[in-house]
């Protein structure tokens, strides 16, 4: 299948400007509207022991990917997740996904939840976890999804970011938190052929765009903490 390449721009600024930050949305002259309630969304970070992912991001480089299982909800112990990888080039990218068809119980050791789900994981996915085999970050936070009327131009805001650190784990981390800072973000995305109107939706944020990556973010809290 042709992959979907998306715009993808973000306005980064702190927690005390969230109330301000859903009036620039819902006030935008796009005419956004709600497009689903809010949800918490959680994502599991994989890396290479060397951290080729949060290096390449940290460096700059305009074309690299990321690995990570998504879910949704509050339930951090039994869980259903699906496989991402995100593939960025400069300020576009697109993602793909499978759904694990089983369950997965985050109480366990990490050698066991791993050696359970191979048997269902085609061999394109095996051999991405195989690359990035290191559970690394673990991370959650709400976010309120808003789209223009015509459903092209969709615009997210998350806050109330947590994260917790994986490394040197035989099980999941589900309780000591990092120090991360309470950052908000509105997140733009479009297809590519949408970029007239992308740029007059983001011209009417009165903040200055930013690059953002919460697995970046979190994982330099990790390592400051250690």
């Amino acid at each position: 299948m042709t992959p979907v390449w998306r715009y993808e721009l973000k306005f980064i600024f702190g927690n005390r400007w969230l109330a301000q930050a859903r009036t620039w949305v819902r006030l935008h002259p796009a005419g956004l509207v709600v497009a689903y309630p809010p949800r918490r969304v959680n994502s599991l970070y994989f890396d290479t022991p060397w951290l080729s992912s949060l290096n390449s991001n940290l460096a700059g480089v305009t074309i690299r990917h990321k690995l990570r299982w998504r879910w949704y909800g509050d339930d951090l112990t039994h869980i259903q997740p699906h496989l991402e990888v995100k593939h960025k080039q400069n300020m576009l990218g697109f993602k793909e996904q499978f759904d694990l068809p089983v369950a997965v119980d985050m109480t366990r050791p990490w050698a066991a939840i791993l050696s359970d789900l191979r048997p269902y994981v085609p061999l394109k996915w095996a051999l991405l976890l195989r690359t990035m085999s290191q559970p690394m970050l673990l991370n959650h936070y709400w976010r309120e999804y808003y789209v223009t009327p015509d459903n092209t131009i969709r615009v997210t805001l998350d806050y109330a970011q947590a994260a917790y650190d994986q490394r040197y784990r035989l099980r999941p981390n589900l309780r000591a938190l990092l120090p991360l800072d309470d950052l908000v973000v509105i997140e733009i995305k479009a297809a590519q052929d949408q970029l007239d109107r992308i740029r007059k939706i983001v011209s009417r944020f009165p903040v200055p765009r930013s690059r953002n990556s919460k697995y970046a973010n979190g994982m330099l809290a990790a390592l400051t903490a250690t």
